[in-house]
């Protein structure tokens, strides 16, 4: 086996590794959000972010509902991006072996 897809492999192992950090660190920041908003005084004013303005939250409920669905969306991304992580550091483990066998 020639180096080139080695190294395809490492750089594709490094992208996936740094998005399913990316990821889990958008999952924790939502699981936070989500824990704040549930011990929030309900008669306290709650604003998001839409593009460049903080608007008022009317609809508390859609908004925890909408957090709780995209940190779920994540979640499964993010195993989806582990599973793949593990298939390629099989897959580098095996080319490292065929490699160093030549």
């Amino acid at each position: 086996m020639s180096t080139v897809p080695l190294e395809q492999i490492v750089q594709e192992l490094q992208l996936v590794a740094q998005q399913l950090v990316s990821v889990q660190t958008q999952i924790r920041e939502l699981e936070g959000t989500i824990t704040h908003l549930q011990n929030q005084n309900p008669k306290n004013a709650i604003y998001q972010q839409v593009g460049p303005l903080l608007v008022q939250v009317d609809d508390m409920e859609a908004l925890q509902k909408s957090l709780t669905e995209t940190c779920e969306q994540l979640t499964s991304h993010a195993e989806k991006l582990e599973q793949k992580e593990n298939e390629l550091r099989s897959t580098y483990e095996s080319a490292v072996k065929q490699f160093e066998s030549q």
